[in-house]
């Protein structure tokens, strides 16, 4: 063989005869049409085309393994409180809940996540904040279910203790970068089923990584001051019994030196397999 040429030598009868009165065997070179046939051509660009798609899946597979890092934070504080008991403070309660009602019976809650360990230089990807719902309000004579309302969540902009933050010394905070979620159907529970509320507060993150201040966030309806009372609660850090029922952040983030990394080795892939088609084809036309 020689290329994608399927030469073969073959042992033909000539049409002479030997002295004896037998055939004359003779060896003589013989290019088969079978090779260049549409249905080998058809075959050969399957295996390519199977070629570079393994090729390019497996450098994404081995970019996506070490280059794309997800990381999950649980608070460092958390707490939530009462507007109608102003000085009150729940830091430290199984609990977490927003609430919205007339006559000053609005809950708000505040959370806060250490995100120093996310590389200054990363390219953060995604950020998600993620609440275990517990429960929440059914229909009733003054109770709304509170699915489909919308929760805000809005960066905070001065500090806090969850031991200490109470309605009326609770911090401020800035709609920039904010974000909202309705609430799920369904309801929750200790013993499940798993129902989450999630918002996307990837701008958000970003900030802090860029050096604005972290101070949490806080969580609110958005429409407070309802004529029914919707309410619903989500479990936290504390009295919990393992991390799947906490509070957390999920941020996704890469490297730009491994973006470049990857760009260059494609460019590489690229340039030989184009060198090995021409190759190829050019051997087919022999």
């Amino acid at each position: 063989m020689h290329g994608f040429m399927c030469e073969r030598v073959l042992l033909v009868c000539s049409s002479k005869r030997r002295k004896g009165g037998g055939p004359r065997l003779s060896m003589t070179s013989y290019p088969e049409k079978l090779c260049s046939s549409p249905g080998v051509i058809q075959l050969r660009t399957l295996v390519a085309n199977l070629l570079i798609v393994v090729i390019y899946g497996a450098t994404f597979g081995l970019f996506w393994t070490t280059a794309i890092q997800t990381v999950t934070l649980y608070p460092v504080a958390q707490s939530y409180s009462w507007q109608i008991v102003p000085l009150a403070n729940n830091g430290g309660s199984d609990n977490f809940e927003i609430t919205s009602w007339h006559s000053g019976h609005n809950m708000r809650g505040w959370i806060e996540f250490d995100v120093s360990s996310i590389p200054q230089n990363a390219w953060i990807m995604s950020a998600t904040l993620r609440l275990r719902l517990w429960q929440k309000t059914t229909n009733g004579s003054e109770l709304g279910d509170p699915t489909g309302r919308l929760y805000g969540v809005y960066a905070l902009t001065e500090p806090w203790q969850d031991e200490g933050i109470n309605w009326i010394n609770q911090p401020s905070w800035t709609d920039y970068h904010s974000a909202t979620s309705p609430v799920p159907p369904g309801q929750g529970g200790w013993y499940g089923p798993l129902l989450w509320m999630n918002w996307d507060i990837t701008d958000m993150v970003k900030d802090w990584q860029s050096g604005v201040a972290n101070y949490g966030v806080v969580v609110k309806d958005t429409q407070e001051n309802a004529s029914l009372l919707y309410s619903t609660q989500f479990f936290t850090i504390h009295q919990t019994p393992n991390q799947t029922y906490y509070p957390r952040l999920i941020v996704t983030y890469l490297y730009p030196e491994e973006i470049y990394g990857i760009i260059i080795i494609i460019i590489v892939e690229t340039g030989l397999i184009s060198m090995l088609l021409m190759r190829a084809r050019r051997a087919s036309k022999r």
